[in-house]
């Protein structure tokens, strides 16, 4: 027998050529072989998705430090990871705007009326690869002191975090604002708070920190992050105005 790919000579029992990699065919095709390849190839769910998700949660200092550490083949890559959950996260939130008509930018603290800033989801993915290395850069800067992960590491490590709450979002976020009528900027808050809880927690196990400590670092992290949220959020709403989408009367008290 040979291979199908790199003509090397095998073993009848071989499952993959041990000259190339490539996985040995030996059924006819079926549309459970397409999907078995279609979810290998693109979407690397050869139960690594759902042991990533699960043990993301029992076990998260094992999955980083595993990646880390060179162990490539156990979990999903951090990159594919976050990457299968910006794009879900783009799906929900078409979902919440197009199908369950949910204001995402509404104010539920002020009956003022202002522009409507949904269309900023429409770059929802963009911004989530623009802020990933700012996320990383804060966490790195908290732990410093540790010497245990360095920058990349720490991007590493808030790839599994976000891709993990990401996956959470969507899954509580679906049937939530399918059956209840809720105000979106309440739950984003409580989700945030929860993000960072997760978040801190951890790093709280990967670098052995005391509760206090990781406490400490997370109370820092969240004013942080509150102020780059309120940075960025300037930042959209100038170039929205430069390209249009609306002018600073529109923000006047009606």
């Amino acid at each position: 027998m040979y291979c199908k790919n790199c003509d090397n000579s095998l073993r009848t029992d071989f499952r993959y050529c041990p000259n190339c990699g490539g996985k040995v065919v030996k059924n006819r095709l079926s549309l459970m072989n397409v999907w078995q390849d279609l979810s290998y190839q693109v979407f690397n769910l050869d139960n690594t998705l759902f042991k990533t998700f699960r043990h993301l949660f029992s076990k998260p200092e094992v999955v980083v430090e595993s990646y880390i550490s060179g162990t490539r083949k156990k979990y999903m890559n951090p990159i594919s990871y976050f990457a299968i959950a910006v794009t879900l996260s783009g799906v929900l939130f078409f979902v919440l705007r197009n199908v369950y008509d949910v204001e995402l930018t509404r104010n539920s603290f002020t009956e003022a009326q202002t522009p409507n800033l949904d269309f900023v989801f429409d770059y929802q993915g963009l911004l989530s690869y623009i802020i990933m290395p700012i996320y990383a850069l804060m966490t790195w800067l908290l732990f410093i002191d540790k010497k245990k992960l360095n920058y990349t590491e720490h991007l590493v490590a808030n790839a599994y975090i976000t891709g993990q709450t990401s996956f959470v979002q969507v899954l509580l976020c679906l049937p939530l604002f399918g059956f209840f009528d809720i105000r979106y900027d309440i739950f984003n808050w409580v989700f945030l708070l929860a993000i960072v809880v997760y978040q801190f927690f951890v790093f709280g196990r990967i670098h052995q920190t005391r509760f206090l400590s990781t406490l400490f670092r997370g109370l820092v992290y969240l004013i942080l992050f509150v102020i780059v949220m309120l940075a960025l959020g300037v930042v959209i709403v100038l170039l929205a105005m430069l390209m249009g989408q609306f002018t600073i009367e529109d923000f006047a008290p009606k």
